[in-house]
């Protein structure tokens, strides 16, 4: 009896052995993995996950195994138990790789330049560009002086005025389109088409326009001909010449009494654009181009050219105009650097010199 009862003990402690669960042995990556003193698994489980998304990370942080250090007990229940990747700085973002830093090299040359534009400007012009400060407002003497100096092209620059103004030309009182003329010449050669019939046509060849014609002058237009800088139209030819509005049009030769070139004394317009007459307008920015002469021209003839376009500009003054006229003016040679006025300077330079 005693027997029966010793084999039947011995028969239930071997089978709660193996229903029991094996103890496992002690390893160091799965203690690394699997802490033992983990209170939650809901607040390790994503650290379980960068472990294996990250194995490269863990394999340099420790050597021995240990993926992550494990993080205080009150840190965790103060955060409630989330995971944020930016708790963990070891040097990753959000744990995806490493942050490519690319090196970083001395600029030299124009590179290092401070202004974009300067970057792709010639060697020639980086050098003028030092005779001028940039900031500073100079007056028209003084300009003119510095503009012949800084044109060191090739070829005999154009002398050029740049008029911003207080304009929208998108309205009709606004806009402004007028004439000049310059007292000591422009120094081009101008090339002057005339359109007229009639006993106008020998007036126009004594005058000394280089082409005259009527209805076979407009058909080798419309045929592609335009070997001719201004085109001067009678105002009984304007119905005819309507019908090169697209031709002429979009090359600013399209004849307007504003600009001069619809006239009924032919001779004179001739007279007064072989001469040096110059037409300008604003664009639609604003902004008015006016050529006043060459940088060869002595400096008391490009002052008095330039201070009669700067009169016609304040005589021509659109009745829409409002506030302050005149924003900025500057001189230029056709290759050189721009040189700022004073404003105020130059208005009261025009009024002395007119008087």
């Amino acid at each position: 009896m005693a027997t029966a009862a010793s084999l039947f003990a011995t028969t239930t402690a071997g089978a709660s052995s193996l229903l029991a669960p094996a103890a496992a042995a002690p390893s160091t990556s799965s203690t690394a993995l699997f802490p033992t003193s983990v209170p939650s698994l809901r607040a390790y489980y994503p650290r379980l996950l960068l472990a294996f998304r990250r194995p490269a990370v863990a394999a340099v942080a420790d050597p021995q195994g240990a993926v992550l250090e494990e993080e205080p007990q009150q840190q965790q229940e103060e955060d409630g138990g989330q995971y944020d990747d930016d708790d963990y700085d070891d040097g990753y973002e959000g744990g995806r790789g490493p942050a490519f830093t690319p090196p970083s090299r001395p600029r030299t040359g124009k590179a290092a330049l401070p202004l974009k534009r300067d970057r792709t400007r010639s060697k020639r012009f980086l050098e003028i560009q030092k005779l001028r400060e940039s900031k500073r407002e100079y007056d028209v003497p003084t300009a003119v002086t510095l503009m012949k100096q800084m044109a060191s092209a090739r070829f005999v620059e154009s002398a050029e005025a740049h008029f911003r103004m207080n304009l929208d030309p998108k309205y009709n009182d606004q806009q402004l389109r007028a004439t000049v003329n310059l007292p000591k010449g422009t120094g081009q050669t101008v090339k002057i088409a005339v359109l007229t019939q009639g006993e106008k046509i020998d007036q126009a060849r004594a005058a000394g326009a280089d082409i005259v014609g009527g209805d076979d002058l407009i058909d080798q237009i419309k045929g592609g001909f335009m070997e001719f800088d201004k085109l001067i139209a009678s105002p009984d030819m304007m119905p005819k010449v309507a019908s090169l509005g697209k031709i002429l049009g979009p090359r600013g030769l399209m004849p307007n009494p504003k600009a001069g070139t619809v006239s009924p004394n032919i001779t004179q317009a001739i007279e007064e654009f072989k001469k040096g007459k110059v037409e300008y307008r604003v664009d639609k920015t604003g902004i008015a181009h006016v050529p006043f002469g060459k940088v060869d021209f002595p400096e008391e003839d490009l002052i008095a050219n330039f201070m009669a376009v700067v009169r016609s500009v304040e005589r021509n003054k659109p009745s829409g105009a409002k506030g302050i006229y005149w924003k900025t003016a500057y001189l230029c040679s056709s290759m050189g650097p721009s040189i700022k006025l004073n404003i105020k300077e130059m208005l009261d330079y025009g009024s002395e010199s007119s008087d």
